[in-house]
């Protein structure tokens, strides 16, 4: 199962950019005839303010085909909070702002939240006749998307992927790319069991860059780091270097479709229509990326309401475990990545030269709710983030290329191989990691787990570690080894052929 979406999202005004609506409305216009070029399914998901807007809804009733599903691009703006009887809350007087507050849900009650996604169905509904199947935006609170299942038929959600402190927001260990059943509690957590269980999909967007998204310049060669701003994002969107480069999307093609997977292969193509400066780019980056796709020919244009439904089917009680593996790097260093995402974690392991370690390892727990559940968010950053057991990126060692949970052995150039439903075999030299929904076996005389890698507390316990995050306690649980402190961390020692990790909930 191998689906991108060319997913294109839809603002009317920019307030950073003069005379923004028209330029903006002519930016998508160009955006559909491209699709409708092309002939391929493809989703566009309009602001409350662009469903407003005669001009956007005459676009697209007069010029969008039935490949064309329209959705909705949930951005708070000052119209429909207006429109709500409530206050908008910029700073700079703007009818749009991309901070938190007051751009996205979490910035409003509860209450205020169902108001406001009412009215947005509502005109929605006036204006097309049929209420949208998808709903995404940058961030959405698990209130709204909640309210969402239980009152409208929406087939799919989509949130940004994981970043740090980026545009007014922070999403930091979650499911890597794919789609996952959210907790009740949290929309940025796999739900673990069927109780807690938002029965919607939710899908990351972008096409994150399996080795450069999670600490970006990190593993850069020097020619990469002069391209400076324009290689500051490493996803597939077209404005930036590496989703406008042939060669890039490509390899990136290559890591979400041609490698194993574990039978559901994803990607979201397309771009905001905030993006003018580079306009031109934004339009040949993605004709080129649709041409490569046509080309593979091994890969389904769906619809983002048809993705979700096509998931359900799949997979209709829980969170499948997938896989992105990235066997070399598009880069000049060499580099290599795996991740392994499933309800119950997600893990990265890495290979730098000649060192095999895990870069970022997190628990999902369904009970932990999200901050803004009940409360609204009152600071400029909203943060989203799960369970961090290793985090080599803020932790406060993030300048050392090596270091997390390392791996002691040969460590050569790993493959990758599905073995069994949900479970991949990873082989290094004469290291071997595998894993399961439930476990990491790893075939290794030696792990090193360097404490400084960590920005949870650490103890260690006669059967693994006990570690506490921001007052939730959990622990990685070992079989087959013994472990020792020393001055920078400790030393993991297997006991008989392989050592088993348990991430476990307490």
């Amino acid at each position: 199962m191998k689906i991108v979406n060319v997913m294109n999202f839809v603002r009317r005004i920019d307030e950073r950019i003069k005379d923004s609506t028209p330029k903006l409305l002519a930016l998508t216009r160009d955006q559909l005839r491209l699709v409708n070029e092309y002939a391929v399914e493809n989703t566009f998901l309009l602001q409350y303010d662009a469903v407003c807007d005669s001009d956007f809804v005459s676009l697209f009733k007069e010029e969008a085909t039935d490949r064309t599903e329209l959705g909705l691009w949930y951005e708070i703006v000052e119209p429909l909070t207006s429109a709500c009887g409530i206050p908008y809350r910029s700073e700079k007087g703007w009818k749009w702002d991309w901070h938190i507050i007051p751009g996205y849900s979490m910035a409003y009650t509860p209450k205020q939240r169902e108001l406001l996604i009412d009215e947005a169905m509502r005109k929605f509904k006036a204006a097309f006749g049929y209420y949208p199947k998808t709903v995404a935006g940058w961030v959405i609170d698990t209130h709204t998307v909640r309210y969402l299942a239980e009152h409208y038929d929406i087939k799919a959600v989509a949130i940004c992927r994981d970043q740090a402190n980026t545009d007014a927001y922070t999403l930091l260990g979650g499911y890597f790319n794919q789609a996952y059943y959210p907790s009740q509690n949290n929309i940025f957590t796999p739900a673990q069991s069927e109780e807690l269980q938002i029965s919607v999909p939710v899908f990351r967007l972008l096409g994150p860059c399996p080795i450069h998204n999670y600490d970006n310049n990190k593993y850069s060669s020097d020619e990469v780091k002069q391209l400076g701003r324009r290689s500051a994002c490493f996803t597939l969107e077209p404005c930036w270097y590496m989703g406008s480069t042939p060669e890039t999307v490509k390899w990136m093609f290559d890591s979400y479709y041609g490698e194993e997977s574990l039978g559901f292969a994803y990607a979201q193509i397309g771009q905001e229509n905030s993006f003018l400066g580079v306009r031109e780019q934004v339009l040949e980056g993605t004709r080129m990326q649709i041409e490569q796709l046509i080309d593979r020919g091994d890969v389904a244009f769906m619809k983002m309401g048809n993705t979700g439904a096509a998931f359900k089917t799949r997979y209709p009680k829980e969170t499948p475990a997938t896989a992105v593996v990235a066997p070399n790097n598009w880069d000049s260093t060499d580099v290599q990545s795996i991740y392994y995402d499933c309800k119950n974690y997600t893990a990265n392991l890495f290979r730098f030269e000649d060192k095999v370690f895990f870069r970022s390892l997190f628990l999902f727990d369904e009970r932990i709710k999200d901050h803004y559940l009940t409360e609204t968010c009152t600071t400029f950053d909203a943060v989203y983030e799960n369970l961090p057991i290793v985090d080599t990126m803020t932790c406060p060692d993030q300048e050392k290329k090596a270091c997390g949970l390392m791996i002691d052995g040969a460590c050569e150039p790993f493959a990758a191989e599905k073995i069994a439903d949900g479970v991949l075999h990873v082989q290094t030299g004469d290291v071997s990691v595998t894993f399961y929904a439930d476990r990491i076996e790893i075939g290794a005389k030696r792990l090193m787990w360097y404490a400084n890698a960590a920005k949870e507390e650490i103890e260690g316990a006669r059967d693994g570690f006990l570690l506490c995050y921001k007052g939730n306690r959990y622990r990685l649980r070992m079989e087959g080894a013994t472990l020792a402190a020393v001055s920078d961390g400790f030393v993991i020692t297997a006991t008989e052929k392989k050592l088993i990790l348990y991430p476990e909930k307490l």
